[in-house]
């Protein structure tokens, strides 16, 4: 369509209700001026982006068990891909089986009308045999209470409910992840794979930019479209009405093994049109470079529950970040992994390097843009020690001893320094 300069263009544009003095209101004019309200609200979520925005953590529920699959979401806000914001202001225990329900403050759910019409989500799949399930919040809507009518003859009509409420509701996906994965030998590693799986870590399309910038763009708009575990729902199943809040396990005769929010959370990051770039400087890429290495410290977390100093590395991950942070133990007690046993069989620069804590922040930022490292290639990682923590130990007060571990694609931050350094954690030149 062609339009002269300085002229308006008005076809796309909200249309809300004229008030003026002396007009007659009915309640479709009243609606329009709601749905005007609410596409200009859409517009600067889309504007901001999908993702959570804050809080709505998932976790297994004080009552879960193999019989009664319960998980707790705390109180958050959501943005989906339609620029929709979901706000839960309290936590919610989700059952996971089918016909579980529970009712919600006297409200009638009604589905596929109201402001949010457009989001009428398919069922979820129930947790029915050994799988890995994804966790999606959607927009729903209900009615409460009656109003006062006049004009309709006493007669009660469905329209007549005294206010509608704007709320959320939990469906559950089954990701497509191997039988051989889901094996029982298999399990240890199971949760960093999945992972990277749902990151796109081990999807070649993710990989497209890398291969070749100036692809066809028939080859670059598939990969900006989606790569990575949860993209492949998309979106006969996992619709733009969602947002992904964990990723979790279940295992027939045991119940849920695990809840990961990293594999599946995000934080808000706008979605990139497809183009040439997209894929390697859309904020999707910055914000899967956070989450796995939130991920990595989630899962650190889990195992440093029981026996951390026995793990190894290559028993429980098949990727690392590009960099983390590892709480090591120590002769005074301090919980935490050894160096030794975590990074047996790994190619590392011995003995850990020491850096000053101004280089920490910059270090893990600089990580985020750089790609996991696959431990079966063997690829070098280097090791480093903050002389602030190292310092503290000689004190009365030790706080928790941790090494910092970075890609060997990363930049070396041991090199000898003059101006800043102090001696007694000074580092000699690498040979």
């Amino acid at each position: 369509m062609r339009i002269a300069l300085d002229t308006p263009f008005l076809k796309d544009g909200i249309r809300s209700t004229n008030f003026f003095n002396g007009r007659l209101l009915s309640a479709e004019d009243l609606g329009q001026e709601q749905t005007a309200r609410d596409a200009a609200q859409q517009r600067m979520g889309r504007a901001l982006g999908e993702g959570v925005a804050y809080g709505l953590e998932v976790s297994l529920s004080q009552d879960n068990s193999p019989t009664t699959p319960l998980v707790t979401v705390q109180p958050g806000l959501g943005v989906n891909r339609e620029g929709e914001a979901m706000e839960l202001l309290q936590p919610v225990e989700v059952s996971l089986l089918q016909g579980a329900v529970e009712a919600s403050g006297g409200a009638t759910a009604t589905a596929g009308t109201g402001a949010f019409g457009a989001c009428s989500p398919p069922g979820s799949v129930y947790v029915s045999g050994t799988g890995v399930y994804l966790l999606v919040m959607a927009p729903a809507y209900g009615r409460e209470g009656r109003a006062v009518a006049s004009g309709l003859g006493g007669v009660q009509s469905g329209c007549d409910a005294k206010v509608l409420v704007e709320g959320v509701r939990f469906r559950l996906l089954r990701l497509d992840v191997s039988t051989a994965d889901l094996a029982l030998a298999q399990e240890k590693t199971l949760r960093n794979k999945v992972a990277h799986q749902c990151l796109g870590t081990t999807d070649v399309k993710s990989q497209a930019f890398v291969l070749d910038p100036f692809a066809t763009p028939t080859e670059t708009q598939a990969a900006a479209g989606g790569y990575g575990l949860i993209d492949k729902l998309r979106p006969n199943f996992l619709t733009p009405c969602d947002v992904p809040l964990a990723v979790m396990h279940w295992r027939d005769g045991v119940g849920l093994r695990w809840v990961d929010l990293w594999s599946a959370r995000r934080r808000l990051a706008r979605v990139a049109h497809p183009g040439r770039w997209s894929v390697g400087l859309g904020e999707r890429r910055a914000a899967e470079g956070e989450a796995t290495f939130l991920q990595f410290q989630e899962h650190l977390d889990r195992l440093r529950q029981v026996s951390p100093e026995l793990v190894k590395a290559t028993d429980v991950f098949k990727f690392l970040p590009a960099a983390g942070v590892l709480p090591l133990a120590d002769v005074q007690g301090s919980v935490g992994f050894r160096v030794t046993t975590f990074f047996e069989g790994l190619t590392t620069r011995q003995p850990p390097i020491n850096i000053e804590g101004a280089r920490l922040q910059s270090l893990l930022r600089l990580s985020l843009a750089f790609p996991p490292l696959e431990l079966s290639k063997k690829e070098l990682l280097w090791l480093y020690v903050v002389q602030e923590n190292q310092a503290a130990q000689l004190g009365a007060t030790k706080p928790q001893p941790y090494l910092v571990f970075s890609s060997g694609y990363m930049p070396y931050l041991g090199d000898p320094r003059y101006d800043a350094a102090h001696w007694s954690f000074g580092n000699f030149a690498l040979p």
